[in-house]
C-alpha cells in the first residue's frame, strides 16, 4: 500500500460503493475478501478506472486489462485503483473482482461502485495574479524572487471612514474595494450533479489560526453580490454547498494579525471531503488539500531615515507656510509634493 492511499474492504458476494477523489489511490486486500477454496482471481473494470494488481515481494506494479488475464491468491495480494476523470452521474463505474476455484470454476465475485470526483483547493502560489489550478506549491511558502507560496494582508485600513473600526476588525465586506486588500481563494469541484448520500465537503482551519485569518464567500443572488463571513474568529469550519458539474466557488481571504515573537506568519487552510460511516459516529475525511498563506509583516521605517519625498497640503491661507517648507526641502536634498484642495479635501 503506497502511502496517502484509501483503503477499501471487498466483500465477496457484496457489491459495495466509494467515491473516489481524482488524483488519489483506493487499496483493497484481494486475499482477505476471497471464498474458503478460492486459489485465482480476476478484474473486469470499466474505462473509466484504471486498476492495478500488487503481489507482495514484486517491486513493480501490473496494470490490470479489462478481463481475461486470472492471478494467483496470494497472502498480500493488493489492488489499487484510481479514476483519471470525474463521474456524470453516480456509481457510473465499476470494478468486478471474481474468484476461481483450483480447476477454474468460478466461485463468487465483489464489486465496488465507484463515484469519481475532483477536489482543488487553489490561491496564487507563483504570486502572479493568477489562481492556477492545483499548483505543487500551493501547501508550503519560501522566501524571495524565486519562492513561492501565497501572501496576506492585514485590511487595517478603513475603506468607510465613519465606521468604527478597521476592516480587519469586522466581519463584514462593505465594498468592492475591501477586497483589494484581500487574496482570492478558489475551491474547484468537478463531479456528477449531487453527492452520493453521506458525503459533505467542509472547508475549514486550525483553532491556533483563528484569530489570525478571515474568510469570506461570494454569493451571487439576484440582486447585486453578497459577501458572507464563513471562517475565522469564532468560525472554525464551514459546509460547501456543492454545486454539480465542472463549478468554482471564491473566496477571499485577509489576515487579521501581523506575525509577531509568537505568530511567524503562516496561516493554512484546508478543504476536506468528508463521509459519514454510521448514524452517531463523528464524520471521516476520505481526502483533504490544504493550502498556506503567509501574511505580509508590518513595516515601518524609523524617523531617522533620510526622507525621500515630502507633502503638504495646499489651503487657502498657509502660502507662506508652503514656501518655507520649500526652502527647507531644497536644502534637504529631496522632493516636495503639494497637495491641492481637491484632493486633500480641507487638509483631511
Amino acid at each position: 500500500e503506497m502511502p496517502g492511499d484509501r483503503t477499501l474492504r471487498l466483500q465477496h458476494g457484496n457489491r459495495i460503493e466509494a467515491l473516489c477523489v481524482l488524483g488519489t489511490h483506493i487499496s483493497t486486500d484481494v486475499y482477505g475478501a476471497a471464498p474458503a477454496g478460492a486459489v485465482s482471481f480476476g478484474v473486469k473494470h470499466t474505462e473509466g478506472v484504471s486498476v492495478e494488481v500488487e503481489c507482495q515481494g514484486r517491486a513493480e506494479a501490473r496494470s490490470a486489462p479489462g478481463s481475461g488475464t486470472r492471478w494467483l491468491l496470494d497472502e498480500g495480494t493488493v489492488l489499487r485503483f484510481s479514476m483519471s476523470r470525474a463521474s456524470t452521474e453516480v456509481n457510473d463505474n465499476k470494478v468486478t473482482v471474481s474468484f476461481y476455484a483450483e480447476g477454474g470454476q468460478p466461485i463468487n465475485q465483489a464489486g465496488v461502485f465507484l463515484t469519481g470526483i475532483g477536489i482543488s483547493l487553489d490561491i496564487d502560489a507563483d504570486r502572479d495574479g493568477v489562481v492556477e489550478k492545483n499548483n505543487p506549491n500551493k501547501a508550503s511558502w519560501t522566501w524571495g524572487p524565486e519562492g513561492h507560496g501565497a501572501i496576506l494582508l492585514v485590511s487595517c485600513d478603513k475603506e468607510r471612514p465613519f465606521t468604527p473600526a478597521s476592516d480587519c476588525n469586522d466581519e463584514r465586506v462593505f465594498s468592492k474595494e475591501d477586497l483589494l486588500d484581500m487574496s482570492r481563494m478558489v475551491l474547484r469541484t468537478e463531479g456528477p450533479q449531487r453527492l452520493p448520500r453521506g458525503y459533505e465537503i467542509v472547508l475549514y482551519i486550525p483553532v491556533s489560526d483563528a484569530d489570525k485569518v478571515g474568510v469570506f464567500y461570494v454569493q451571487n443572488p439576484f440582486f447585486g453580490q453578497r459577501y458572507v463571513h464563513v471562517l475565522g474568529r469564532r468560525k472554525l469550519y464551514h459546509t460547501v454547498q456543492y454545486t454539480g458539474g465542472a463549478a468554482e466557488l471564491d473566496f477571499f481571504v485577509e489576515g487579521l494579525r501581523f506575525p509577531d515573537d509568537t505568530f511567524p506568519g503562516l496561516v493554512s487552510i484546508h478543504a476536506s471531503l468528508l463521509e459519514t460511516l454510521a448514524e452517531g459516529i463523528p464524520h471521516t475525511p476520505v481526502f483533504t488539500d490544504t493550502v498556506v498563506f503567509r501574511v505580509a509583516p508590518w513595516i515601518m521605517t524609523p524617523n531617522t531615515l533620510a526622507p525621500v519625498n515630502v507633502f503638504v497640503c495646499s489651503m487657502k491661507d498657509n502660502y507662506l507656510f508652503i514656501k518655507e517648507i520649500k526652502n527647507l526641502v531644497n536644502k534637504a536634498g529631496c522632493e516636495l509634493k503639494v497637495c491641492f484642495g481637491y484632493t486633500n479635501r480641507g487638509d483631511r
